[in-house]
């Protein structure tokens, strides 16, 4: 049986699931783990299925904990890209050095119980996981997790008192868990991935409240930008070469006189490099010193073509956002694919 505070946590982590997730994935991840999945809501499945599996350790809270970091550490994001030496990535992600970053920030417990919130009061680190290399040759990566919760105001009455002069606004404020990562491997990347907004496009001071949190587990200082202009040209200039692979639907360039191009599919299902006409203009512009500064595109998955990852390529010369939730590997499909086009 499970303890009182066991339950408390459990039932925790599989409200934040909910929040995260369908019941479509949660049931594929019972059926692997051969835990029956007929329930026909979200409450039936964890009092009827989920608990009882609980209960005869057929499930552990660390399995959920799994769960939940995959549904919730990847898509609706905008990730900035930075590099640096592989030398000093490799004396950054040193256990020791790390284990004493933590004691000193009192987040040590982190790095082996992850801490689960809905909304807390001001941003923590809530996880922090140093994965080893199998073969034992030391940490190949580190990820910190950070919670945090947003408020967004939406206008609902406006209503005007001539008589006494007075204007009203009404706002309802809505509050929402966010979480975001910072991803560091040996080779040197570091991904910033911040969840994305509702009503902005801006992420300055996002990025910089979540470096200033894991400054002292990763000095910013020492990594530059990764520049994915070249990546945003390669998408242009070698379209032909992605059929199947890649959909495009919008490319936007500019030239050195600041006039800028846009080119856009008539709605997100349509294929613009289909588009003979537009092509053809797009590549005269091009010729005449202009350069890609953005592009919305869509990665086909290699096993499933009616799977598709909805990119972004714009913003910072270090930034891109994928729309809607993946799964880590479709995460490191993309990623992986934006970095062989730079």
């Amino acid at each position: 049986m499970l303890s009182p505070a066991e339950q408390k946590q459990a039932k925790m982590v599989f409200g934040l699931i909910k929040e995260a997730s369908s019941l479509e994935v949660v049931r594929d991840f019972l059926r692997d783990r051969k835990v029956p999945i007929t329930a026909p809501n979200w409450d039936e499945l964890y009092t009827q299925r989920i608990l009882p599996a609980l209960e005869s350790k057929k499930l552990t809270i660390e399995d959920l904990s799994v769960l939940l970091r995959q549904v919730e550490e990847f898509g609706k994001q905008h990730i900035f890209l930075f590099k640096c030496l592989p030398a000093d990535a490799q004396k950054i992600l040193g256990r020791a050095r790390v284990e004493a970053v933590a004691t000193e920030l009192g987040v040590l417990e982190r790095m082996s119980i992850p801490l689960h919130l809905e909304m807390p009061e001001a941003p923590e680190i809530v996880d922090i996981r140093l994965e080893d290399a199998p073969n034992g040759s030391g940490p190949i990566s580190l990820t910190v997790k950070i919670c945090e919760t947003r408020e967004s105001s939406k206008l609902v009455d406006d209503s005007l008192n001539a008589a006494m002069s007075q204007r009203t606004k009404t706002y309802q404020i809505t509050k929402k868990r966010a979480i975001s990562i910072a991803h560091l491997d040996r080779d040197g990347l570091l991904q910033i991935r911040i969840a994305s907004r509702d009503t902005s496009t801006k992420y300055h001071e996002q990025l910089s409240a979540i470096i200033s949190m894991i400054l002292k587990f990763v000095p910013i200082s020492v990594f530059e930008p990764v520049s994915l202009s070249k990546a945003k040209d390669t998408l242009y200039n070698k379209q032909q070469d992605f059929t199947g692979i890649i959909r495009y639907s919008t490319t936007t360039a500019m030239n050195d006189f600041g006039i800028s191009m846009n080119l856009a599919a008539s709605n997100l299902s349509k294929n613009l490099s289909e588009d003979g006409g537009s092509s053809a203009a797009m590549k005269s512009f091009m010729a005449e010193k202009g350069f890609v500064t953005g592009s919305n595109i869509w990665f086909i998955m290699p096993d499933d073509a009616s799977r598709q990852i909805h990119v972004y390529l714009s913003g910072e010369r270090n930034e891109f956002a994928i729309t809607a939730t993946c799964t880590p590997g479709e995460y490191s499909y993309v990623i992986e694919k934006i970095l062989s086009l730079n």
